[in-house]
């Protein structure tokens, strides 16, 4: 949705306007359709009215305002938006009345333009039937809270309209099928990103992978008839003061390889090269809000396929760094293509690396939907990250990285095995990518939970959802200012 921040629009132009109510209150210029209505504001409740100017007008429940959370703006904003789906709206206002704490007035703004734009969200690349049906366009105007003046509105809305374009991009990467998004498509999306904003963006192939001696990439790629990338996005500005590697997981398809995984809803795997795509997004809002800090974005990507050249459980394994892995799960992939990656990343020798893995089901069990894992062996960093977190509505939740825990990953035959079984599983995986970390200050999200959703929620649509790229775009801010 093209969104606008306008604190004065003409209604009478507006198909449809949402007002969004905490419960118990009367926003003043809504106050008698409030009353008249009866509405009370309560959370997942919403009533339409049929007024004159504008032709309708909806009050959508946020719940008690004392307990308000972006989350809750989200999903209000979320339900407007499919309410005009419906009612096939082509223009429509939203009044958000509240700064939702601990936010400024500003960033609330931009976080409501910034939902409003993803609002209504559908990959539909591929449907080719009923277009006919298909409900038109939808533009969004943002009635913001008070004391934003004209100037700091249209300010606020370039930079939601940034953070929506990077979000929407990693979306549209993880939602497209797998026998389109093969590494090399997904090195080409890459590159014409770049492109677009201005950032360097170097793509090796089979022959440069050897010759770097990535044999974890080299390892997995084994077993397809698609060539390895490894993509390498480079975003310099001239005033930047510190140096960020962002490192993403790039397999575009994970059958499980020779451990082959179930049937069931293995289609969802074409979803495992979201943290690359998180990359991707995030270089490419940054660049377009110019935020002063240097980022180097590295993505290996492969499909992990079985096959007579798959590697096998069993096989050792000599990665970049010249440490050994043996095999016991081939499906434990995405951990051996980012051990070269984040050797590569600790070679830069830079500020902060930040890793994003759609890595394992065991974060999913331990957290579900709701937040991403997140190790780290710096406490300021992984602080800074959770608050940045909670700024945004993209929730991080630390686990540990305890050398403890190195005994799952011990190995007779190799410097280190490359899964440590059921128990603690997203740690032991957390705890194998730290062995090829070499920066003071790194952290791994494992997004596996967060990176699409398997059903509509109450805040987006089935699909990628973009996770990692909010949070990351807020920790650079961060960084820019101190």
């Amino acid at each position: 949705m093209e969104v606008s921040i306008n604190l004065d629009p003409k209604l009478s132009k507006l198909d449809h306007l949402f007002v969004l109510v905490a419960e118990g209150d009367k926003p003043s210029r809504w106050s008698k359709a409030i009353d008249d209505a009866g509405f009370a504001g309560r959370s997942d409740t919403a009533i339409t009215i049929v007024s004159g100017e504008p032709k309708k007008l909806t009050l959508v429940g946020l719940g008690k305002r004392e307990k308000l959370t972006i989350r809750a703006v989200r999903g209000a904003i979320y339900a407007a938006a499919k309410t005009a789906k419906k009612h096939r709206d082509r223009s429509i206002g939203l009044v958000l009345p509240y700064v939702v704490d601990p936010l400024s007035a500003d960033e609330t703004v931009r976080v409501a333009a910034d939902a409003l734009a993803q609002a209504d969200y559908k990959y539909d690349a591929f449907i080719t039937c009923n277009k006919d049906d298909k409900p038109p366009a939808i533009s969004g105007t943002l009635i913001p809270v008070e004391g934003i003046d004209a100037k700091r509105a249209k300010h606020i809305e370039s930079e939601a309209r940034a953070l929506a374009e990077g979000v929407r991009t990693v979306r549209d990467l993880g939602n497209t099928p797998s026998n389109v998004m093969t590494p090399t498509r997904l090195a080409e999306r890459a590159e014409q990103v770049a492109k677009s904003v201005g950032v360097k963006c170097t793509v090796y192939g089979r022959r440069e992978i050897e010759k770097m001696k990535m044999g974890g990439l080299l390892a997995v790629n084994r077993g397809s008839a698609e060539e390895p990338r490894f993509i390498v996005l480079e975003y310099a500005p001239r005033k930047a003061k510190r140096h960020v590697a962002l490192v993403g997981k790039g397999i575009t398809f994970d059958s499980g390889g020779i451990s082959i995984k179930p049937a069931e809803k293995m289609e969802e795997m074409k979803f495992d090269m979201c943290g690359a795509a998180a990359v991707i997004g995030t270089i490419e809002a940054a660049a377009k809000l110019a935020i002063p800090v240097r980022i180097t974005g590295v993505i290996p990507s492969t499909d992990n396929l079985p096959s007579g050249s798959a590697y096998k459980p069993g096989d050792i394994i000599t990665m970049m760094s010249g440490k050994t892995v043996e095999i016991v799960n081939t499906d434990a992939e995405g951990r051996m293509i980012l051990g070269d990656a984040l050797h590569y990343a600790s070679e830069l020798k830079p500020n902060h690396i930040l890793d994003y893995a759609t890595l394992t089901g065991a974060c999913v069990v331990a957290l579900g939907s709701e937040a991403s894992g997140l190790f780290s062996n710096d406490d300021e960093l992984a602080r800074k990250l959770i608050e940045c977190g909670e700024r945004v509505g993209e929730r991080l939740w630390r686990l540990p990285e305890w050398d403890e825990y190195k005994d799952l990953i011990r190995s007779e035959w190799a410097d280190m095995k490359n899964s440590g079984g059921r128990w603690g599983g997203a740690i032991s995986a957390a705890v194998f990518l730290k062995e090829f970390v070499n920066c003071p200050s790194w952290a791994h999200l494992d997004i596996a939970g967060t990176a699409y959703a398997e059903h509509e929620t109450a805040r987006e649509t089935r699909g990628a959802t973009g996770a990692g790229v909010r949070v990351t775009v807020s920790f650079l801010e961060s960084l820019s200012r101190s």
